[in-house]
C-alpha cells in the first residue's frame, strides 16, 4: 500500500512544496520564516446518496446521487449490518485528505503506512471509517540555486526534482536534509435512517 502512494506525495512536492498549493485546500499553510520550510494543506469532499431499492439476497444498492442519476453499487461482506439499510435511507459520505511537508536535519530515510478501520455497533445502521497514513522520508540530494530546483532521493533511490513556489526557501536548506511527507486519507459513512 505504501509503494502506491510514494509517487503521489513526492510528485506532489513538485508542485506544491514550501509553498502553497495549486488546489483549493481547506487549509494551506506555508513557512515563511527563517524556519526551515514546512507546508500543509488539508481538503475535505462530502457527497450524499439516497438509497432507492435495496436487494437483500445479492447485496446490490440502487442509489440516487444529487446530479439525480442511479447507480446500482454492490456492497461487500465488509460492511456489516448491510440488513439495516432500507430503501429511503441517506449515505453521507465524507473523504478527507491531509498533506504535510517538513525538513529535518539529515537523518535515516524510511517508508512507513498504517490503516485502521472502524465499522458501526450490532444493530446500527451501516458504517464506519478507514483512515490510512503515510510517510516517507527522502533526502535533498541536489540543489540548483539558477533553476530553482531541489532534487530529493528517497529510501529505494528514486529521485525527484521538485521548484518550491518560494524560491528563498532554498536559502533554508541544504544537502543532506531530509524532508518529511505525511499523508493522510480518511473515509467516514453514515447512514440517516428514513424519514417517517
Amino acid at each position: 500500500m505504501m509503494k502506491r502512494n510514494i509517487p503521489w506525495v513526492l510528485g506532489l512536492a513538485a508542485l506544491s512544496l514550501w509553498a502553497c498549493s495549486a488546489q483549493k485546500p481547506a487549509e494551506n499553510v506555508a513557512s515563511t520564516t527563517e524556519e526551515r520550510p514546512q507546508f500543509s494543506a488539508s481538503s475535505t469532499v462530502t457527497a450524499q446518496v439516497h438509497v432507492l431499492d435495496v436487494d437483500k439476497t445479492s447485496r446490490f444498492v440502487r442509489v440516487k446521487r444529487a446530479t439525480g442519476d442511479t447507480v446500482n453499487v454492490q456492497v461487500g461482506p465488509e460492511v456489516k449490518n448491510f440488513d439495516q439499510l432500507a430503501a429511503g435511507d441517506v449515505i453521507n459520505v465524507t473523504y478527507t485528505e491531509q498533506l504535510s511537508i517538513r525538513v529535518e536535519p539529515a537523518g535515516e530515510l524510511s517508508t512507513s503506512s498504517s490503516s485502521d478501520m472502524t465499522t458501526a455497533a450490532a444493530g446500527d445502521k451501516p458504517g464506519g471509517t478507514y483512515t490510512e497514513l503515510a510517510e516517507t522520508r527522502a533526502t535533498i540530494t541536489a540543489i540548483d540555486k539558477t533553476k530553482g530546483t531541489a532534487t530529493l532521493t528517497d529510501q529505494d533511490g528514486s529521485t525527484f526534482e521538485v521548484t518550491p513556489q518560494i524560491p528563498e526557501n532554498l536559502d533554508k536548506v541544504k544537502i543532506g536534509d531530509v524532508v518529511v511527507f505525511t499523508h493522510s486519507q480518511e473515509v467516514a459513512v453514515s447512514v440517516e435512517p428514513t424519514k417517517k
